[in-house]
């Protein structure tokens, strides 16, 4: 198994962002020394460093978490084969368009609430009713 400071590293050279890049675009209240430090396992980060990290980084806190001591989830769940496509679609998108993903199935599903609130003469919904 990789140290973790050798998977951060890894991931953000995979990204080709510097360590300055990496305080920069992660919002982290830090130097850049601070990902050398990392890095190079003389820090351990927060829990949030990590997952702000995990982000900037196009993966997931969970991700890291296994690939750095092999924990997975033990749950048995096989979805079903609509859900197991939006998942593969979505684990094949990186950093801001899983985001610009997930607001999409957000406004579809609200949409489609609205024009069912639309159809049933929701009175609190615009324009129901006129």
């Amino acid at each position: 198994m990789d140290s973790l400071g050798y998977l951060l590293k890894r991931l953000r050279e995979k990204k080709h962002f510097t360590q300055a890049e990496v305080i920069e675009k992660s919002g982290l209240d830090r130097s850049s020394s601070y990902i050398s430090s990392l890095e190079t396992n003389k820090s351990s980060p927060t829990v949030d460093e990590l997952d702000r990290l995990a982000v900037l980084y196009g993966t997931t806190l969970q991700d890291i978490l296994s690939d750095w001591k092999g924990i997975n989830p033990s749950w048995d769940f096989t979805p079903n084969p609509d859900i197991q496509m939006l998942m593969s679609f979505y684990t094949s998108l990186q950093g801001t368009r899983r985001q610009t993903a997930l607001e999409f199935i957000q406004y579809l599903a609200e949409k489609q609430l609205m024009e069912k609130r639309r159809a049933e003469g929701d009175p609190s919904e615009p324009g129901a009713g006129a």
